[in-house]
């Protein structure tokens, strides 16, 4: 189990520390990679065989070789898809000859540690922990020197043969059958004949299968989603490389750079024209490509790039091109595209196209607009192609930054969007006419609202009249007409006709829209649906004046009932009051059902003034007039102060009016009445002496008003309750339980409010606050 995680950490590690390094390959260079390669490969000749376990008890693996080893392939075929044929023959000659030169310098060391030990008198007799096995060096060296240029061939075959979906293959092959290859040649080489190469053979095969498997896996996951390599991509056989280009490369590349001289020579007179011109003009070009904000590069027929401005540069510098190898000038336009290509950048294969477009003269220029993440964020572009003036052979090259003007206009997308969705939501449509052409723009919701074929070929204008009532026809052309020759729009409501042959009616708003000279160009306006808005403020005006009748005709009742009602009890209360006056002492009897009869008629005649008090003030209007308090408060102390003959209280009323106060008197009579008539009401009988004492403070804005009494007082728990309706806060009530409703009630209409400070056996103090309605 330790020796399988140590394995397993030994891959990671290394396969990390390849990758890694790779990655940081524009910044760092190829070198890290180069170098780290070479130690691996070192260590897997010198010290292979060091560490080994048995498969399945007889088979012996040897992990630290097999996972060394497959690592220097793994970084061969990574170099060759990212990097190209010269790159991985740099890669692959780097390490032979490495190979050989520290296995020198191991040799020398070897040398060295034999005649130290001899000098010191040590046994010298074994091999030296630095000796060399040179039969295994060699084999191996040249089974290494095979299996590269086998692993990139074979790679270059799987991928012409095998699909793009099935890209883990390709890689798994390739690395698995250079793996077994050199397992079958090395033990067949080195042990065919002895007893060990059939163990030997299965072990190699158990372990390279295994490790082709792990680092197959990798390259995938980095190559499709690290460094996207394939998830995008065109396969490499889009550069039409043969399966022979690692071996033929540079034959074939000597051969087109004699192709390339002869055809310099042959065009060395128009080269030298061209560059003179350039020459002359030079200055002057670089001041106004200077100036440009775009990025602008000038390329020729073959990619290569002749000049840049400075926003070109400063672009590439600012995005990791700390050397612009591979962007300035002298550098090669095409090639990097191609090489973008390989890597799966799709839209290299669109700026490659568009190149070739434009030299043959296919297309006048080119335009793609693409996004770029930058290390700011991410923006967009728009490329550019455009022939360098009507005979050259060169183009020019712009990258323009239009991150802004797609932020505007994906924001203006999602505002129309919007407006679209709100106006199909409320039921608005817009719409514009030209008054002299009768040409129209309906807004998409126009043409729902007057239900109108949005693909429709006929005149909108027509249309739109033909939905509009007949007798409607004199009055649009006179609003028209109005609005034109004085330059004001208007607003109108009015029917049409819709499909199910029911009316619709449109509430429409027109504007006019002039030109600089203050002429009438065009009319503009919006047009609501609102028929259904219509049908329920129809309904609720009809709803409304059958309230307000229905109203009208309650007050009349009330009014009606209360003193159809209050009459037959005046005259009945007046007959036992005839009674009580006539009645001799031998029918003492009557008394007290004489008594009681006239209680109830009391309570009656309250009860029913409670109610039209109620009723007046929940649906009369207010009427404002000029208070006078005195007369206010005289005239209702005046009227009841009979209410209660056994009561006698010390009456003291204070009134503090400093300015004209206005509000509605009848209703502040009820208010006050109610308040005073509970003073009488609720008078303390155990006490000797009795008050009630009013106190008015009126100034600009309101009127406070004190009435205040030593009654039977009301308890804390009835205090928060005695402005419902019907309620009483003692058994001793004698009233209805609609008075202090009534009051609360009528201070509201009035904007006023309440507070009561009472105790029970003390009495009780009403504090209201009315404002003054000057």
């Amino acid at each position: 189990m330790y020796v399988l995680a140590s394995i397993l950490i030994e891959f990671l590690l290394i396969a990390t520390f390849i990758l890694v390094l790779f990655n940081l390959r524009d910044k760092i260079g190829l070198a890290p990679v180069y170098i780290l390669i070479g130690s691996l490969q070192y260590f897997q000749v010198n010290l292979e065989n060091l560490v080994s376990f048995k498969f399945l008890g007889e088979y012996p693996v040897y992990p630290g070789s097999i996972v060394l080893f497959s690592a220097v392939l793994f970084s061969v075929l990574l170099i060759y898809i990212k990097e190209g044929v010269l790159s991985a023959r740099t890669l692959i000659l780097g390490i032979l000859i490495s190979n050989l030169f520290l296995s020198g310098l191991f040799e020398i060391t070897s040398t060295q540690d034999y005649f130290v030990r001899k000098f010191y008198g040590a046994d010298v007799s074994g091999n030296s922990v630095f000796s060399i096995d040179y039969k295994f060096f060699s084999v191996g060296s040249i089974i290494l020197f095979i299996d590269f240029f086998l692993l990139v061939i074979v790679y270059q075959f799987l991928i012409t043969k095998i699909k793009k979906p099935f890209f883990f293959l390709t890689l798994f092959l390739s690395l698995w059958s250079v793996l077994i290859f050199d397992a079958l040649v090395f033990n067949t080489t080195l042990f065919f004949g002895t007893t060990y190469f059939k163990y030997s053979l299965i072990g190699h095969i158990f372990g390279k299968t295994l490790s082709a498997l792990l680092y197959s896996s990798v390259l995938y996951i980095y190559l499709t989603y690290v460094d996207k390599g394939v998830k995008t991509t065109s396969f490499i056989t889009d550069q039409k490389r043969d399966i022979f280009s690692i071996l033929f490369y540079k034959k074939k590349y000597m051969s087109l750079k004699i192709e390339k001289e002869n055809v310099e020579e042959k065009l060395i007179s128009e080269k030298k024209e061209v560059d003179e011109a350039l020459l002359e003009s030079e200055a002057f070009n670089k001041g106004i490509l200077s100036s440009l904000s775009a990025h602008i590069a000038v390329i020729d027929s073959t990619g290569k790039i002749l000049a840049v401005n400075k926003a070109w540069n400063d672009f590439s510098l600012n995005n990791g091109e700390l050397n612009l190898e591979r962007t300035s000038v002298d550098s090669n336009y095409i090639e990097v595209c191609e090489k973008a290509l390989a890597m799966g950048d799709t839209l290299s294969e669109k700026v490659l196209e568009g190149i070739r477009s434009v030299l043959n003269k296919s297309a006048p220029n080119f335009i793609v607009e693409y996004p770029f993440h930058a290390p700011t964020g991410k923006c967009w572009f728009s490329l550019n192609i455009v022939p360098f003036g009507t005979t050259s052979n060169k183009l020019v090259i712009s990258h323009t930054n239009v991150t802004q003007l797609i932020a505007v206009e994906e924001k203006l997308e999602r505002s129309n969007e919007k407006l679209k969705e709100a106006q199909r939501t409320a039921k608005i449509g817009s719409w514009e006419i030209n008054p002299s052409t009768k040409e129209v723009d309906f807004s998409d919701e126009m043409y729902n609202i007057l239900e109108i074929d949005k693909e429709t070929k006929e005149d909108l204008y027509g249309l739109y009249r033909s939905k509009c009532m007949p007798e409607d026809d004199e009055r649009f052309e006179e609003l028209t007409t109005n609005a034109i020759k004085n330059g004001k729009g208007y607003s109108i409501g009015y029917y049409i006709k819709s499909r199910d042959n029911n009316l619709k009616y449109i509430h429409e708003i027109v504007e006019i829209v002039k030109d600089a000279s203050g002429k009438t160009i065009k009319l503009k306006g919006t047009l609501q649906d609102e028929t259904k808005n219509k049908l329920i403020n129809d309904q609720l005006s009809q709803k409304n004046e059958e309230l307000l009748k229905a109203n009208k005709e309650l007050d009349r009742f009330v009014y009606s009932a209360s003193h159809d009602l209050r009459a037959p009890l005046t005259s009945l209360r007046g007959l036992i009051q005839i009674v009580e006056m006539t009645q001799k002492p031998e029918h003492e009897e009557f008394k007290e059902p004489l008594s009681l009869m006239s209680t109830t008629i009391d309570k009656m005649d309250v009860f029913i003034r409670s109610i039209f008090d109620y009723s007046m003030n929940a649906r009369a209007k207010i009427t404002v007039e000029k208070i006078d308090f005195e007369e206010v408060l005289g005239s209702i102390w005046e009227s009841l102060k009979y209410m209660n003959i056994k009561y006698t209280p010390k009456v003291k009323i204070d009134i503090k009016q400093k300015v004209d106060f206005f509000s509605d008197k009848k209703r502040l009579e009820i208010i006050l009445q109610n308040l005073v008539s509970n003073a009488i009401k609720y008078y303390d009988t155990n006490k000797t002496e009795n008050f009630v004492h009013i106190t008015v403070t009126a100034d600009a804005k309101a009127a406070k008003i004190i009435i205040e009494d030593n009654g039977i007082g009301i308890g804390r728990e009835h205090i928060d309750k005695i402005f419902e309706m019907f309620y009483r806060a003692t058994k001793e009530s004698t009233g209805s339980g609609m008075g202090m409703y009534i009051v609360k009630e009528t201070l509201d209409r009035l904007q006023g409010s309440i507070k009561i400070e009472s105790e029970l056996s003390k009495g009780s103090k009403f504090i209201l606050s009315i404002p003054n309605a000057i």
